[in-house]
């Protein structure tokens, strides 16, 4: 989907990016910014805060940042183009000329099916509530689910009797091809039409926005054991069992608050845990787990809780989640549940407390797979036993992040009693065999975001230094020059081509980059706002959280300089950074040039180059203030 930029202006300036966070976050007004506890991870002090007169947000406990666009992507899961739909459709705007006419009938085509799914699920949950369906609402109270519960989830019940939701849909007027289409009905070789679903209690399946795209269907406990207790959907133009988490809709506020997913096998087991109260919990939809799922994951944590059933197929399931999950750069860890027990049986059993006591005291991956191959007897010799250890150096070179494997190499020479030097050389052997995994680090360095340990600061020692968020910081003087240039790029952009300041100077390359392109901006008479800038550089995370930093910081750095400006201004301020950058690379050069000197003190360049950089303004106000200060101190 294409949008001018005309259009997403059109949409920022009706969404008022205080009234939107306030929908999930509660403001307080300090200052000119309005914060609140951060809404994507736990924290017990305000670090989160909203500049409405620039239209945007930044936590400075975990670094996330942006505008309101960036905020509905990031609280919702959602793309970008997603977003624009979303914040479009809130403020009453009709995007113009954003999709050809083969675009437009897709997604009409998809609308369509996701009206009759919804349909088809009010049907399903109409019978439930009615006398065809009393012994399926008794079976669901008997698994001690209660009436909300049902509700949250949407419950429903296909009656046994053939015909009747093809009845009830196509007097609505919807054609029974598009019920074929929608994955509710298939066809006999004679051509005639029958429900997929019957007799079965219906679970629905929402996507991550909320929209009905498919159902799983279970048996009553007295059907016949010939027919599969469970059927899903099949794959349709809004469904893809593959990319779909059943219950993410429900559980991904939680996930947030949490900082952390439980990933259970199936529809009963979401629904005790999150009855339980544990709502953070999500289930594979139809299949076993797969990379596309844990990329959806990845939008709201990268920290997942495996807690398969305890039988041989539910540990195998764990064992090769632990690898995906892995590779797809996930913290994991794993509860083992008492054997014959599963989540929901065990929540009945024995109660929320001693699960939510399961969860706390959860294993690493390396535990649950020593404790699978010992299950496997591969103790009992030492060859079986170095296979063992062997693949788990094999998992462990598959984490994406050096300092974890370090650790995690630790945590495995102390459960077998083995050198950490000696499975550090493995490691290291393995990786060198695995091309693929050394251009995996090469692409995951460190992450742009600080740890969580942050949270417990206050908001104002944090946000009065933006840098500590960035990959590679910037220094205090680029900062300062930085923020006072994205508060006023007119003035600033003057200063710098009156003092004949040399860009340069600034090393860091996407501050360089970013200086560069609002002097341009200005040169043309058309400077952006931050709002745009975040527009231009949206998907460059490095870009979007230098603007949304030093766009938020106002005028903080003046607070840690070693001379504060002689105004208020930001001109004050730019000035004093680049005399300060200046005077460093005076100095640097310096530096150098006394060495060049002591090894060739007869050479006449270097003595003529040396007096010269004394006579600089810069360093004879250097000298002047030292003098000052020897003065002061007796010296």
């Amino acid at each position: 989907m294409k949008v001018s930029s005309d259009q997403l202006g059109r949409i920022r300036d009706a969404t008022n990016i205080v009234d939107l966070v306030s929908e999930h976050v509660r403001l307080k007004k300090r200052g000119r910014n309005f914060v609140g506890l951060c809404p994507f991870h736990n924290e017990k002090t305000p670090s989160f805060s909203v500049l409405e007169d620039k239209g945007i947000f930044k936590c400075f406990g975990c670094g996330k940042g942006g505008d309101v666009f960036s905020f509905v992507m990031q609280m919702e899961g959602l793309t970008f183009p997603e977003a624009i739909k979303k914040l479009a459709e809130r403020a009453h705007i009709e995007i113009e000329g954003s999709e050809t006419e083969a675009d437009e009938a897709a997604r009409g085509e998809r609308e369509s099916l996701y009206n009759v799914l919804r349909e088809a699920a009010a049907f399903y949950y109409r019978s439930l509530r009615s006398p065809i369906g009393s012994e399926a609402k008794a079976y669901l109270e008997n698994r001690n689910l209660d009436e909300d519960i049902m509700r949250k989830f949407g419950l429903g019940y296909a009656p046994e009797r053939s015909g009747l939701l093809i009845e009830h849909l196509t007097n609505q007027g919807i054609d029974i091809q598009k019920l074929d289409l929608a994955g509710l009905v298939a066809r006999r070789d004679s051509g005639e039409y029958y429900e997929r679903f019957r007799g079965r209690v219906i679970f629905p399946v929402f996507n991550a926005t909320g929209r009905i795209v498919g159902f799983g269907g279970r048996i009553m406990p007295n059907a016949s054991k010939e027919v599969a207790k469970y059927i899903n959907s099949p794959d349709t133009q809004v469904y893809h069992k593959s990319q779909i988490l059943y219950g993410l809709f429900q559980a991904k506020d939680a996930i947030r608050r949490a900082g952390f997913a439980i990933l259970v096998e199936g529809y009963a087991d979401v629904l005790a845990v999150f009855q339980s109260g544990t709502e953070n919990v999500v289930a594979a939809s139809g299949t076993s787990l797969t990379v596309e799922q844990l990329q959806l994951l990845r939008r709201y944590t990268t920290n997942i809780v495996l807690l398969f059933d305890a039988d041989t197929a539910g540990k195998n399931a764990t064992m090769r989640g632990i690898e995906l999950a892995i590779e797809a750069g996930f913290d994991v860890s794993t509860v083992i549940l008492p054997s014959g027990e599963d989540p929901d049986s065990f929540i009945r059993q024995s109660g929320h407390e001693a699960f939510e006591s399961a969860l706390e005291h959860r294993q690493t991956f390396i535990e649950t797979k020593a404790q699978w191959f010992e299950e496997q007897g591969a103790f009992r010799d030492p060859g079986r036993m170095t296979q063992a250890v062997r693949a788990i150096v094999e998992t462990i070179a598959k984490v994406p992040d050096s300092i974890k494997q370090a650790l995690f190499i630790q945590k495995l020479g102390e459960r077998f009693h083995l050198s950490e030097q000696l499975l550090s050389t493995e490691l290291a052997k393995y990786i060198a065999s695995n091309k693929d995994y050394e251009e995996r680090y090469r692409r995951n360095e460190a992450p742009i975001i600080q740890d969580e340990r942050q949270d417990e600061r206050e908001y104002e020692e944090t946000a009065s230094d933006p840098s500590s968020f960035i990959l590679h910081p910037l220094s205090l003087q680029e900062g300062a020059l930085l923020e006072a240039m994205l508060a006023d790029p007119v003035a600033v952009s003057a200063l710098i081509e009156s003092t004949d300041f040399n860009l340069a100077l600034v090393s860091h390359a996407s501050a360089h980059e970013l200086l560069s392109y609002l002097i341009q901006r200005v040169e043309e008479g058309d400077p952006p706002e931050i709002a745009q800038l975040l527009d231009e550089y949206r998907g460059k995370p490095e870009f979007e959280s230098l603007l949304t930093a030093y766009g938020m910081a106002c005028g903080a750095f003046s607070n840690n300089w070693d001379e504060r400006p002689e105004t208020g201004t930001f001109v004050a301020q730019a000035r004093q950074a680049i005399a300060s950058l200046e005077r460093g690379k005076i100095e640097e050069r310096q530096h150098q040039m006394s060495g060049l000197v002591r090894g060739d003190p007869d050479s006449d360049d270097h003595l003529r180059e040396v007096l010269a950089l004394l006579e600089r303004p810069e360093m004879q106000k250097k000298f002047a203030q030292q003098f000052t200060e020897e003065e002061q101190h007796g010296g």
